[in-house]
């Protein structure tokens, strides 16, 4: 991997990761249910990659696989505009 190819994958993960989720969208789509306060998903492989990456854990239940999701970050916005152009 080049200096250019590392480039564009922290630009896109860092795109990924500043992105607000649609989780209204997500829920419309079953790609996610929600319980309670708490989401699962019943097909993880089946998540968009954006919203794939944003996945902070999971934990196995008798309802399912329930996932936390990390929340953006003004530094990770900063960087995804800084990257930019290398996504472009």
């Amino acid at each position: 991997m080049d200096k250019d190819e590392l480039a564009e994958m922290v630009a896109v993960t860092a795109q990924a990761l500043s992105e607000p989720i649609d989780f209204d969208s997500l829920l419309e789509q079953g790609l996610l249910e929600k319980r309670g306060r708490s989401y699962y998903v019943p097909d993880i492989g089946a998540l968009p990659e954006n919203v794939a990456k944003r996945i902070n854990s999971t934990t196995t239940t008798k309802n399912g696989i329930r996932v936390t999701f990390s929340k953006e970050r003004k530094s990770t916005i900063k960087l995804a505009a800084q990257l930019k152009h290398h996504i472009e």
